[in-house]
């Protein structure tokens, strides 16, 4: 008999499948295959073609590798006891596999959104347009296999890549639960919440619709008389007029009908496998990869330790993409069903010391937590840091690299930060802990921090009360991707952590920062960040930020030429203005304010102006270049972004 049927009828019990098992668990269909980016050639890897694909998953609820998915076993099932679900899939390589590189790099997805185009420079706006964006083609012209594939399912809108998972029910009954969710509405006329999940029913005493000010502020009912069902997915209110654009509502209810959103996990886990591993005879469109084009190590030996089709797979994500991978390792599903480790390599980008808000029931990995919204959103809890350790607050044990160090299957990992993740994703904790002290980083971990940066850079919103940041740090982002790439083959260690301390004075309490003073620009610094919530009656994890400069610049973390040779200060926070919930931090786009011109301008500002600061007309270019030949040396810029940046000088 099937050792999965068998499983499946519980039958048997073992720790893993093999591989022949794991494979026939994704059938790949492929429903369009075309060359990509008009047939242009990169370099000697050629064009490149794009296969867009539907994954049907089937996963067996009762293996052990799957019974940390919650609601799983109450998924209906086919004739052989396993769960079916589809995914969406884009691959894009090399039309001619023997001049593709054996190195799968995988995007995860952002709200159905791909973003490795980012780390071909192209901008925020190039990507939304055309999400395979070409712009400078670094990732082309190094060869290597990209694939995106659906983790969500409650998305909708063209050209998202999304995933399709079954409903639950208990024994034929509905499952049934309090959900709460939030609204935001920035404006002064909308005047309607989206629920997540179905009502049960239309009846107003089973639900309740509040609303407050500011985080922290006490919430006010809205009376029944003020609101009503428009359906069992949409509230229609009437809004309180002492309440500003910035108001919370938060409307709480009996919904229906979850989906299994931990399978979001699963569905990365088996198609990654089924990629690496599969055979030709079983679908995967990757086995035709030459055998010869192997990464190689400093020695030139051929780097393929668990054998198939990719000598190594990188995982990056950005935001909540970075969050996910988090949450991906921190819930073990770095090992796949024949044992095997799916990422060598791992690179969460941007997700501050948070997990997301996936593998619940009634779970919603769109949402996340940031100060002003959806402040007590599941998924900012310890664990924070990657090393394994014992909780001051909760006094539980945990990591979020101990299930994958248990089982060997660890990968190495970069996680990246900016300023903005210190403000609004409580990033200090990344190397705390939790706790009053420096953690250090396992050896297969490298940190850094980019000083000033934004974690939206250059977005705007009509909330936020100053000019957004314009920092763009892609630049450093993709340095440590290829140096990513060379560590995971072998060839060489990436740089040192560049992660801000306690020891060294580098991470301070908000309250303890020496602020600049720009009245003439209504510079206020905040008096909020955010914070974890902790268990009832227990005391909060200490949540720190950078050390500043006497121009409100970060002194710690990898600092761009913007900063070194700076002609304002960059932020990675911003505050909601009058009239949208001021005071409170503004999203994430961040902060710019420019110095004065001279002197005579600076009308009390005690940041120095650009005429002081540069009283020689090349003296910025002196301190930018200087900048830029450092960060090279320490290989956080590669050398053709060196010069695209001495360009800005010219």
């Amino acid at each position: 008999m099937n050792k999965i049927l068998a499983l499946a009828l519980g039958l048997a019990a073992p720790q893993s499948a093999t591989a022949d098992e794991a494979a026939q668990l994704v059938r790949l269909e492929i429903t369009s295959r075309s060359v990509a980016y008009e047939g242009r050639s990169f370099g000697d890897r050629g064009p490149y073609e794009k296969l867009t694909a539907i994954a049907h998953m089937r996963i067996d609820p009762l293996h052990p590798e799957n019974k940390r998915i919650v609601d799983l076993p109450l998924a209906p099932r086919d004739a052989d006891g396993l769960v079916e679900y589809d995914i969406d899939v884009i691959i894009l390589r090399p039309q001619d596999p023997a001049k593709a590189r054996r190195v799968l790099l995988y995007d995860v997805v952002n709200r159905g959104i791909k973003t490795l185009a980012l780390f071909n420079m192209s901008s925020m706006a190039e990507m939304m347009a055309d999400p395979l964006g070409e712009g400078d083609a670094l990732l082309m012209r190094q060869g290597f296999t990209m694939v995106w594939s659906g983790w969500q399912s409650d998305l909708a809108g063209e050209g998202m890549i999304a995933a399709r998972f079954p409903t639950v029910s208990d024994h034929g009954q509905p499952v049934t639960g309090r959900v709460s969710t939030e609204m935001i509405f920035d404006d002064t006329t909308s005047n309607r919440i989206t629920l997540p999940y179905p009502a049960t029913s239309r009846d107003q005493a089973a639900a309740r619709l509040t609303v407050q000010a500011l985080t922290g502020s006490p919430a006010k009912t809205i009376e029944a008389s003020s609101w009503s069902y428009a359906d069992d997915l949409h509230v229609t209110l009437q809004r309180p007029a002492d309440m500003d654009a910035g108001a919370i509502y938060r409307f709480e209810y009996i919904a229906k009908d979850p989906t299994v959103t931990g399978l979001g996990f699963a569905a990365t886990r088996d198609l990654i496998a089924f990629l690496r591993h599969g055979t030709a005879a079983e679908g995967n469109p990757l086995a035709d990869l030459d055998s010869a084009a192997c990464e190689r190590d400093a020695k030139g030996a051929c780097v393929n330790p668990q054998g198939g089709v990719f000598s190594n797979a990188i995982a990056i994500g950005l935001s909540q993409s970075g969050r996910y991978l988090r949450d991906f390792l921190w819930q073990g599903f770095n090992r796949d069903l024949a044992g095997r480790r799916v990422f060598d390599g791992v690179m969460p980008i941007i997700p501050g010391g948070r997990q997301t808000f996936t593998n619940f029931r009634f779970g919603e990995p769109g949402r996340f937590s940031r100060q002003h919204e959806d402040h007590d959103v599941p998924g900012f809890t310890f664990p924070f840091t990657y090393a394994t350790l014992t909780d001051p607050v909760t006094g539980h044990r945990d990591g979020i690299l101990q299930s994958c160090s248990q089982t060997g299957t660890c990968p190495l990992l970069m996680h990246i930060d900016t300023s903005g993740e210190f403000w609004q994703a409580g990033a200090s904790l990344v190397g705390t802990g939790g706790t009053a002290r420096d953690v250090a980083f396992p050896d297969n971990v490298r940190a850094y921090m980019i000083a000033g940066g934004a974690h939206a850079p250059g977005l705007t919103l009509p909330a936020c009360l100053y000019p957004p940041n314009p920092m763009n740090h892609a630049p450093i982002q993709r340095a440590l991707l290829l140096a990513m790439v060379d560590w995971v083959a072998g060839r060489q260690e990436p740089p040192p952590s560049r992660w801000p301390r306690i020891d060294k004075g580098e991470l301070v309490p908000l309250a303890s920062l020496s602020v600049p003073k720009a009245p003439s620009l209504g510079l206020v610094w905040p008096k909020v960040l955010n914070e974890p919530i902790p268990p009832t009656g227990r005391p909060q994890w200490p949540v720190l930020v950078p050390d500043i400069d006497a121009d409100g610049n970060d002194l710690p973390g990898i600092r761009m030429p913007q900063i070194a040779a700076p002609t304002g200060t960059y932020l990675g926070w911003n505050l909601r203005k009058p009239g949208f919930g001021e005071g409170d931090l503004c999203i994430v786009i961040g902060s710019y304010l420019p110095f004065a011109k001279d002197a005579a301008s600076r009308d009390g500002d005690t940041r120095l102006s650009l005429a002081e600061r540069y009283p020689a007309a090349n003296d910025r270019a002196k301190l930018f270049g200087k900048s830029i030949d450092a960060l090279r040396r320490e290989r956080f810029l590669l050398d053709e972004d060196a010069v695209s940046l001495e360009k800005q000088m010219q």
